[in-house]
């Protein structure tokens, strides 16, 4: 096998500048994915809005509106390398707080947007540049958060609590833009003036995480840096990374255009009828796994539960395609939320337990490249799909995706889940 040769180290191997910062308590873990859950809420807030507005106010096709939302997956993308060097460098606390910096801005592009819904085709024009800026701007915020408050909460969180730390800021991303998704949905509700106040919130939720950021104790910094080829790590990464591309394709057709399917089917009056209702609900069934397998990371020794994860999102995914009726799809957004869930802590341990500490943050942002160019071009493909064919037929394609996704996981040595030198 490829991997045969490969050394895995664990925390404790690898003596790294800065590393007697005393391991966080569950407070101070909490504290930080609260930190992630302001500013992924943000981010959720412009979920059911934005393809309304790009599709039913400004005109632009199902393509062009899954190419728009897509943009920030592109962006998120393109960033990762800077990403991970500046949270090696700087810190994750630091990285988080540029990142939540990015996100201020962007809501400030899409409040400016609003007000140029009233002069016409050429502020319309403008208005949509806005947004497409904003896109890209949550896109560099979003990967510096994630990567940040990750690496932050593994660094204080010690080598035996990484599974926990990487599930609980899991918890605060996913809760984020569940709580996100339903606050912008209900702000919005097709009322005069409800996309410009809940742009507005979505400024100000990222300050309110800038200064709970503050508050916390940084974890380790490191100051040892040397400019190793990423390829090894990229041999590491590759095939769970496989199986996180797959991950993020339920997760991107359920983000971009589940409100529109929402809308299509006319299911449009609260509470169940809401565009926002059943991305909070994949929100909803996201957090309640974490919560109830929030240890399975630190115990996995298989590659069973991250197989499981696969089959029940699909699962999911499969009820929202057939679904008739509100209800059925809000449940089929639980269930692709619920299997979805523990996909990133389970592929990403393998991962953390292969690398030393100082190229962790490095290490988390390709993984997360995966992720990144999954849900992106999951999202490019859903437009397409969605204007050729339907919009129900998105959730189809991305069930299968994630059916296809436990084959490289099957073919991961058993030693990697066990998080042992590989022998065969």
């Amino acid at each position: 096998m490829a991997d045969a040769s490969v050394t895995y180290i664990s925390a404790t191997d690898a003596p790294v500048s800065g590393s007697n910062v005393a391991p966080a308590s569950a407070g101070a873990t909490a504290g930080i994915a609260a930190v992630t859950l302001l500013g992924m809420s943000a981010m959720g807030i412009s979920l059911p809005i934005l393809p309304q507005r790009l599709n039913g106010d400004l005109g632009y096709s199902l393509t062009v509106v899954g190419w728009i939302i897509g943009l920030e997956s592109v962006a998120t993308l393109v960033t990762r390398p800077w990403t991970g060097r500046l949270t090696d460098r700087h810190g994750g606390q630091f990285a988080a707080i540029i990142g939540l910096v990015a996100m201020v801005f962007c809501g400030a592009a899409y409040t400016a947007s609003d007000f140029l819904m009233d002069r016409g085709a050429a502020g319309h024009q403008v208005a949509a540049g806005l947004i497409v800026l904003g896109r890209i701007l949550m896109g560099i915020g979003e990967g510096l958060v994630i990567s940040g408050t990750g690496l932050w909460a593994v660094d204080r969180a010690g080598p035996k609590r990484v599974g926990r730390a990487v599930s609980w800021v899991g918890l605060g991303l996913f809760a984020g833009l569940s709580v996100g998704s339903t606050i912008g949905a209900w702000l919005d509700r097709g009322q005069p003036g409800g996309f410009f106040l809940a742009c507005v919130v979505s400024t100000i939720v990222p300050l309110l995480s800038i200064g709970g950021a503050l508050l916390i104790r940084p974890g380790a910094v490191v100051h040892r840096h040397d400019d190793a080829p990423v390829g090894p790590l990229l041999s590491l990464i590759l095939l769970p990374g496989i199986g996180l591309f797959t991950n993020a394709c339920g997760f991107a057709a359920i983000t971009s255009f589940l409100a529109l399917d929402y809308q299509a089917h006319g299911w449009t009056g609260l509470p169940l009828g809401s565009p926002g209702t059943g991305i909070a609900g994949f929100g909803a069934g996201h957090v309640v796994a974490r919560i109830l397998f929030s240890e399975l990371s630190d115990h996995a020794r298989s590659r069973w539960p991250a197989v499981s994860c696969l089959l029940v999102e699909a699962l999911g995914l499969g009820v929202i395609w057939l679904a008739p009726t509100p209800l059925i799809s809000l449940g089929g957004a639980v269930i692709t939320g619920f299997g979805f869930s523990m996909g990133y802590p389970l592929l990403s341990l393998p991962v953390l337990s292969a690398v030393p500490p100082d190229r962790r943050g490095m290490a988390l942002g390709l993984f997360d490249a995966f992720f990144d160019t999954g849900a992106g071009i999951a999202a490019l493909c859903s437009g397409t799909v969605a204007h050729y064919l339907s919009l129900p037929r998105v959730f189809l394609i991305a069930a299968l995706a994630s059916l296809a996704g436990i084959i490289p996981l099957l073919v991961i040595p058993a030693a990697r889940w066990r998080r042992e030198a590989s022998e065969d």
